[in-house]
């Protein structure tokens, strides 16, 4: 069997793919750079608190169910993960102290995650450093690109062109 020789790069733009195309790419590409620096400066925070990001992910699921918790195979549904890797995550949360383990009223069998107080003091405090990270990382933008990058997002991903409009934001006064 041969070996394939690489193409050669094209000197023209294939059929099908005009301007509108690429700056499409261009602008997917520039939003993934920046979600992907996002994500890198939230794991950095989950991991100043001792955290992984799947771990990060878990106690975030757990504070956005409130004071009712999740089920454990709720939690492996949405970590995408599967069940006994859950379940050493939970148990190393426990152990940290930052997760209580409960039986569902329900059903005594099946268990209910929650978050302790000290889960929810580590929770706050990555989002703190999360949210101070973001804002260097969007420092000197201005407020009117936020509002292009959403409309942006929902005709280049969601294919909503004219169907939603992005209300200017309401710039508020951090000087009090």
């Amino acid at each position: 069997m041969s070996q394939r020789l690489p193409e050669p790069a094209p000197t023209e733009l294939p059929a099908g793919v005009g301007p509108e195309l690429l700056e499409q790419l261009a602008f997917r590409s520039q939003l993934r750079y920046v979600f992907r620096r996002a994500l890198t400066m939230l794991d950095a925070a989950a991991s100043e608190a001792g955290l992984t990001p799947l771990g990060y992910h878990a106690v975030l699921v757990l504070g956005g169910a409130g004071l009712e918790g999740v089920q454990e195979q709720e939690l492996v549904e949405q970590l995408a993960s599967s069940r006994a890797h859950i379940s050493v995550l939970s148990r190393s949360l426990l152990e940290a102290g930052l997760i209580a383990r409960t039986p569902w009223p329900a059903d005594r069998r099946r268990i209910v995650l929650h978050l302790t107080n000290t889960g929810w003091a580590v929770v706050a405090q990555i989002a703190a450093r999360h949210r101070e990270r973001m804002q260097e990382l969007v420092e000197g933008w201005d407020p009117s690109a936020f509002e292009q990058i959403l409309e942006r997002i929902m005709v280049v991903y969601l294919g909503l062109e004219g169907r939603v409009r992005v209300e200017p934001l309401q710039l508020t006064s951090n000087s009090d």
